[in-house]
């Protein structure tokens, strides 16, 4: 089956990139840092072969947990309000019943499907986002979640989560021991209902402001690649490089100025290999220039046969970069998203898929029940082509939530940009997880998608 948007539409979308490539700006005053409050007795003595952000679904199960739908998010801060890019964000807490993933725990009837832990790497803009269910309460606390931040070379954060309105709160220890107002109502939130959900899905956000300042500039004039996950999928995020993928590259003194290319940049179909002086070679084969900018590029991985260790410098009018040992791998699967980790979609007359009103001045619709829309990623392995563009190899699975949807086409319809056009399956209104698996390899992140009838 063919691809069912023009290419028109196509490159109108690829237009829209830095909506979600890029990071989202910063705030210019200091902020209250988030209080370290302990860890408690249950943090998991023994971690589930799960451990994703979606703690609904254990694997590939087809049963989800019982409880009440809550979807925690929000950002990492630095304190001057910085996001903070590749920060590890550990989440545990008690299921529905009120019993931790711990021998130990105070209750021992453990809901079986919940995974009770979950792990996500912070993206350009700060954000994290765990699809969860909310804790059940055991003896001696109020309601809460638990976390851990981990910045390396910057230092971790120990928190916890309350919720608004709880009776418990009153006489919580951990909580009152917060006498700050400011740090208090930081990590006292309320509890939202998701606007049209047929499940009576809930959300929380939650600020993370570490205890550090921005991180300074190395020394020198020329280029540096960040040594924290400085190289990474452009729409997943994880850390490595796919061969013929989009990958984002971040660290200081990129590039002397910010833009994309533009059609004057490619010259008989061949895509700029250098832009305003910026080039960069993967195991010594240059890379195709989309983006640049001081702190960031989005660059096209060169075909490459090559598993293992490789190599990533870049170079400017200034120099040339160290080089970066990133992994390789032939599949590193991710899809791009807009604001708040709903994924990039289209539907067939090339409109946006989401939550109204989810990015200023773009037009986003959910997406409705056993509607085919497109869903965009990179890095989902090779095609059945010589060249860069054709169905792939391998078909993905592809579920919204713990529900397999209908894959009717799967390819590389444009440089690096792989279009699945999906049925969405039979669901109540809601908000899903979009996770795809490929190779034995699963995307990394719970991209989401708004569903209503």
């Amino acid at each position: 089956m063919q691809p069912i948007l023009s290419r028109r539409n196509l490159l109108r979308g690829a237009s829209l990139a830095p909506l979600f490539w890029t990071a989202k700006g910063a705030f210019a005053q200091a902020l209250t840092t988030t209080s370290a409050l302990t860890l408690g007795p249950y943090y998991p003595d023994r971690f589930p072969l799960d451990q994703d952000n979606d703690l609904l679904v254990i694997n590939d199960a087809l049963t989800p947990s019982v409880g009440e739908i809550m979807w925690a998010t929000g950002r990492v801060l630095d304190r001057s309000g910085n996001p903070v890019r590749g920060a590890v964000v550990e989440i545990w807490q008690a299921d529905n019943n009120g019993a931790y993933l711990h021998t130990a725990s105070p209750l021992t009837n453990r809901e079986p499907n919940f995974q009770g832990y979950g792990r996500f790497e912070t993206a350009s803009d700060g954000r994290y986002l765990f699809r969860t269910v909310k804790p059940g309460i055991y003896p001696g606390r109020t309601r809460h979640i638990h976390y851990q931040i981990k910045t390396p070379g910057r230092g971790n954060l120990i928190t916890q989560l309350h919720f608004e309105g709880e009776a418990l709160n009153a006489n919580d220890g951990v909580l009152n021991g917060v006498t700050n107002a400011a740090q208090r109502a930081s990590i006292l939130r309320p509890i939202e209902a998701v606007d049209g959900s047929a499940l009576n899905e809930k959300r929380v956000t939650f600020d993370i402001v570490m205890g550090f300042t921005p991180e300074d500039s190395p020394a020198g004039s020329g280029p540096v690649i960040s040594s924290r996950s400085g190289v990474v999928n452009a729409a997943g995020l994880q850390a490595g490089v796919a061969p013929g993928a989009w990958i984002s590259i971040h660290g200081f003194r990129l590039a002397a100025t910010t833009r994309i290319w533009t059609a004057a940049d490619i010259v008989n179909g061949a895509l700029p290999e250098s832009l305003d002086g910026v080039s960069v070679t993967i195991n010594g084969k240059a890379a195709a220039i989309y983006y640049v900018s001081p702190t960031q590029l989005n660059v096209l991985g060169p075909a490459d046969s090559l598993s293992g260790t490789v190599q990533v410098v870049v170079k400017n009018a200034s120099g040339t970069s160290e080089s970066t040992a990133v992994q390789m791998q032939s599949v590193l699967p991710g899809f791009f998203r807009l604001a708040q980790e709903y994924v990039v979609a289209t539907n067939a007359v090339g409109g946006y898929v989401g939550p109204t009103n989810l990015v200023d001045g773009l037009l986003t619709i959910p997406a409705k029940p056993l509607e085919t829309i497109v869903l965009w990623g990179t890095g989902f392995g090779p095609t059945n082509l010589a060249g860069p563009t054709g169905e792939l190899q391998t078909t993905p699975a592809i579920r919204f939530g713990n529900r397999q949807a209908q894959v009717s086409y799967a390819g590389v319809t444009a440089a690096g940009l792989c279009q699945f056009n999906v049925v969405v399956p039979d669901v109540a209104n809601g908000d899903y997880p979009v996770v795809a698996s490929v190779g034995g390899v699963r995307t990394s992140s719970a991209a989401r998608i708004r569903v209503q009838r």
